[in-house]
């Protein structure tokens, strides 16, 4: 049987951000299909800010997207609302990527290298904006509240790709061993890894596969 995946539907209703003035309108409308064309539009400068280490102001926002101020006051209430709709874009674009195929099955050696590289693929797709997540936003609720569940979604998958051999732990260590493999593949992991180590993105996987591996033997 063939479990079922955990990802962006999950996280989309986790996060319970709220959709911004506009987007359930008729987009058969001009009026309304250009107001939704310029919200994607500075959606998408964000990120791209963000991905070139930019702090993104909203006058940065402004500037390189060519949308006046009071225009994206029409779409958004405030930085923090643009913030939290780029938060759920990219957050909701990670989880469609980390998607496992058929948890569970399969050599235990090859669900670890998958698990790793899924992880790790997901990570540094997100890289950018998780840093700014992390240093200026974690203090919305709905950011701080959607990291905890992209977290919660890696534990699901987690626990559904190796069950067969958590389900010969005891409670107590089956759960420090859940905690101690998400802890490893964390984004502060790869942040510490990547970043401040300056290891390549292949050693980060290679790292983590043999640290998976000693954990789950060790279980």
């Amino acid at each position: 049987m063939t479990k079922a995946k955990v990802g962006a539907p999950i996280l989309f209703e986790a996060l319970a951000i709220k959709s911004v003035s506009g987007t359930t309108r008729d987009s058969s409308d001009g009026r309304i299909a250009n107001r939704l064309r310029n919200r994607e539009h500075v959606i998408d400068t964000f990120i791209e800010l963000v991905n070139e280490g930019e702090e993104s102001t909203l006058d940065q926002v402004i500037e390189r997207s060519g949308v006046a101020r009071r225009s994206i006051y029409r779409y958004f209430d405030d930085l923090s609302d643009l913030s939290m709709q780029v938060f759920r874009r990219v957050s909701e674009e990670a989880a469609g990527d980390a998607v496992l195929d058929n948890p569970g099955f399969g050599p235990l050696p090859e669900r670890i290298s998958i698990f790793a590289s899924v992880r790790l693929h997901s990570l540094v797709k997100t890289h950018a904006f998780g840093l700014l997540a992390r240093r200026r936003l974690a203090n919305i609720d709905g950011v701080r509240d959607g990291l905890a569940a992209i977290t919660n979604i890696a534990r699901v998958q987690l626990v559904d790709q190796f069950e067969p051999e958590l389900a010969k732990m005891n409670d107590e260590r089956r759960e420090r061993v859940i905690d101690t493999i998400i802890l490893l593949t964390s984004f502060e992991s790869y942040d510490v890894l990547k970043r401040q180590l300056g290891r390549p993105i292949d050693v980060v996987e290679i790292t983590w596969t043999e640290a998976i591996t000693t954990i789950l033997n060790a279980g």
